[in-house]
């Protein structure tokens, strides 16, 4: 699956236009840090413990970022990504990406300088580092300052209560969204931002693409 993201200066809500609302600068550094990073500014992984302030995580669900693909010699599933994600830089301009770009992007308009998340900071070929990364996964997005929740076909032609219900199937995605304090619900040309998992401010973008 190839997913598609809009940006635009401003985000609307129900009554009338408003300024995005960002992640403050200079995060305080929780008492627990994963043990890598991904810096945002050139997309490479750090180790945490060379970070001095706080991150954010994403919950995503691994279908959204490409082609998935069974290897039949390995005997698991792998991601192929081909670079087919779109960012709609205006109403006549889109650029191709691969997922990465994709979350450089929404972390760049949010004011996200560091972020946790599996396919970067976790070795998939390594099955111990998997094992002892995913027995920390209720920290991981409990120290978070903020988790950035995927939802591709959240719009504003689709409500968050509409589109959540792919997003919480997954049983990995609904338990990283209840262990968040505060949770950035980023869909195609839509957020919603608030404290936990029942608590959210709806905002809209002007853009209206099909």
């Amino acid at each position: 699956m190839y997913i598609t993201y809009e940006t635009v200066p401003n985000y609307w809500s129900e009554k009338n236009v408003m300024p995005r609302k960002t992640i403050p600068n200079d995060l305080p550094k929780p008492d627990f840090m994963p043990a890598k990073l991904v810096r945002i500014s050139d997309m490479k992984v750090v180790s945490g413990s060379q970070v001095n302030e706080g991150y954010c995580a994403l919950s995503y669900s691994w279908n959204q970022s490409g082609d998935i693909l069974y290897d039949e010699i390995a005997g698991k599933y792998k991601r192929i990504d081909k670079g087919k994600h779109r960012i709609f830089r205006s109403d006549y301009h889109y650029e191709y990406v691969k997922f990465e770009g994709i979350i450089q992007q929404i972390c760049q308009q949010f004011n996200i300088k560091y972020i946790w998340y599996d396919q970067l900071c976790i070795n998939q070929d390594n099955k111990k580092e998997k094992q002892r990364e995913i027995r920390k996964m209720h920290r991981l997005y409990e120290n978070a300052y903020c988790t950035v929740a995927l939802v591709p076909d959240f719009s504003r032609e689709r409500t968050l209560h509409t589109s959540e219900q792919q997003y919480i199937k997954r049983l990995w995605t609904l338990e990283e969204a209840i262990m968040s304090k505060k949770l950035l619900y980023v869909g195609r040309n839509r957020y919603e931002y608030g404290d936990g998992f029942a608590n959210s401010i709806p905002c809209t973008s002007t853009n209206k693409h099909q």
